[in-house]
């Protein structure tokens, strides 16, 4: 499994713009067969900050992620939102181990 942690510095005032293209982004996200969890997190002490916390099966479902057309639409649509570049942190899960447990 492969953890893919993203933050997204939104433009004061497009927060709702923002939060309504990702979980439309969210919505064909889990769908995918790769994808195990998609959470959106809004930061409660940094107004604008929101995190993508992504689960995938492996390595090629992350690749598979980014040529879905949810994810491309999302792309674009967010791109004049973002105040900065959107960073992304990968990670290895250490627990849970099971599928299941997500």
């Amino acid at each position: 499994m492969i953890v893919r942690i993203i933050t997204c510095q939104v433009k004061p005032g497009l927060e709702a713009a923002f939060e309504e293209a990702t979980v439309a982004n969210r919505r064909g996200s889990i769908a995918e067969p790769g994808v195990l969890r998609f959470d959106v997190l809004n930061a409660t002490d940094a107004p604008g900050t929101y995190y993508l916390y992504e689960v995938y099966r492996d390595d090629a479902a992350t690749v598979e992620h980014k040529e879905t057309a949810h994810y491309k639409l999302w792309r674009e649509t967010v791109a004049e939102q973002m105040a900065a570049d959107r960073t992304s942190v990968a990670c290895s899960v250490v627990v849970p181990v099971s599928e299941a447990d997500w």
